[in-house]
């Protein structure tokens, strides 16, 4: 049995374990590859602390995913026989309480002072104390033997990232300004030249070059945004001495490597010229500090973009669905269990939820409820939800007065083409040709026929109320 350690014999390890920490990170800035090298590995474990993840990357270079040996015996692999733990800091938080005027700790406290803390009649406090604990890498376990991949653990923290989701990304980008109250503009203020982008502290707002391609927006909206999160002006009033410019576009930049890094977009044209000139005459305490920022910015950006592309991710997958299996999803999601709610306040209840799903949600209540067969479509139709009338020709269906309902939810089905839903409030919208038009929900040629559809309609009414006008116009004599 391992003899137990003193409590010198821990303080030294944990004064050893930061002292290896702090020349870890004095060598990532030797040289601008260093610190790349840093960068890309801070991508990797974004979950874990800026401290722990220096530790691992200086015991176990390359590391690509870590975990307790509980953690790894849950996932069904076990540490191989003979591999050594990585050491990691562990909070161990302690409560205190106030007994004769002296703090001790709780657990050490007698039965009537933890009772007195339990009723909040004795003060108590919590400080945090660190230990030291044990990581193993996965190639540290029989996880790849067993056939258990790192993506099949790490959903969250390992995936292929890069250009096929651009445009989920670039969402993710700007919902992250939105949560910060950034705002984004359509174009800069002035001319900013060959610039690629600019952020306004006093605006709390970041503008784009419009010249710039899809792929230079996402890498610059990154380090613009993390400007506004590092350097907007409540930040640079907390800060003991402000930063100078460059040492801004340094932290900035370091930010979106990191994240563009991670998410798979190219990282060759970033630059981390400020690094000689920032580490001149700089503290560990202040390297640490810089690291620590970038760190904490990074995790928060990639969390944020990764649980938005989560999202993405399960929302496609339920649109795969059957119609059917997407409904009791979407019935079980919302709480709905054999509730007997009206149209208008199922699409509402979505819209305030889930307003992304509105439309996939009204698509399966058609296609289920009128049992519609895509690949028989020839001709325009749609199907007014809540009438009982089916798909029925767009004209027809259009062709209704709407000014009585309370909202009109509609589905159209084209041939060889996915259906498209919409709703809207009868006092503001006249029919739904006219929501599709307001929505751009078609191109204009289809727009055109199908407002030619319902013309024809139009047309063989009035055609068929010309006789009986011209019978009620004749002279009758009593």
């Amino acid at each position: 049995m391992a003899k137990m350690k003193t409590n010198e014999e821990r303080k030294a390890d944990l004064e050893a374990l930061t002292e290896q920490m702090g020349k870890q990170i004095d060598s990532y800035f030797e040289s601008p590859e260093k610190i790349r090298e840093h960068l890309q590995f801070l991508g990797k474990f974004h979950q874990y602390s800026m401290r722990n993840a220096v530790l691992i990357e200086s015991q176990f270079p390359g590391a690509v995913a870590v975990g307790s040996y509980p953690f790894w015996e849950k996932q069904g692999a076990q540490v191989q026989k003979g591999e050594r733990g990585i050491k990691v800091f562990v909070p161990s938080p302690v409560t205190y309480a106030l007994h004769k005027d002296e703090w001790v700790p709780l657990s050490k406290a007698p039965k009537p002072i933890k009772d007195g803390v339990k009723q909040g009649r004795i003060p108590s406090r919590k400080m945090m104390y660190f230990k030291i604990g044990h990581v193993f890498e996965y190639t540290q376990t029989d996880a790849r033997e067993k056939g258990i991949e790192v993506s099949d653990i790490f959903k969250r923290y390992h995936r292929d990232g890069g250009l096929e989701n651009e445009q989920d990304i670039h969402d993710a980008l700007t919902t992250l300004a939105d949560a910060r109250n950034v705002t984004l503009l359509e174009e800069p203020l002035d001319e900013i030249g060959t610039a690629k982008g600019c952020y306004y502290p006093e605006l709390h707002a970041i503008a784009l070059n419009p010249r710039n391609t899809s792929i230079e927006n996402i890498t610059v909206l990154i380090h613009e945004l993390a400007h506004a999160e590092l350097h907007n002006q409540e930040r640079n009033l907390e800060r003991d001495k402000p930063l100078t410019a460059p040492e801004k576009e340094f932290q900035a930049e370091m930010v979106a490597y990191v994240v563009s890094h991670q998410l798979g977009f190219p990282t060759d044209d970033f630059s981390l010229s400020y690094l000689a000139g920032w580490t001149k005459d700089k503290e560990l305490l202040d390297k640490e500090k810089l690291l620590q920022e970038v760190h904490q910015t990074s995790a928060s950006f990639l969390d944020h973009i990764e649980s938005h592309l989560e999202k993405v991710h399960t929302l496609q997958q339920e649109k795969e669905k059957s119609p059917i299996e997407y409904i009791e999803q979407m019935d079980l999601r919302m709480g709905w269990k054999d509730a007997d709610l009206s149209l208008y306040e199922r699409v509402h209840a979505v819209q305030s939820v889930f307003p992304e799903e509105v439309e996939p949600y009204l698509n399966a209540k058609a296609a289920l409820e009128t049992n519609l067969k895509v690949d028989r479509v020839d001709e325009p139709l749609m199907y007014i939800h809540g009438k009982g009338f089916g798909f029925q020709s767009f004209g027809v269906a259009n062709n209704q007065d709407f000014s009585e309902d309370a909202i009109v939810a509609y589905t159209v089905v084209l041939p060889n083409q996915p259906l498209i839903s919409g709703h809207f409030d009868p006092d503001r919208t006249v029919h739904p040709l006219h929501d599709l038009e307001k929505n751009n929900k078609f191109e204009k040629p289809t727009l055109k026929n199908l407002e030619d559809s319902w013309h024809n309609v139009l047309l063989e009414e009035e055609k068929k109320s010309l006789p009986r006008i011209t019978l009620l116009n004749v002279e009758r004599l009593i």
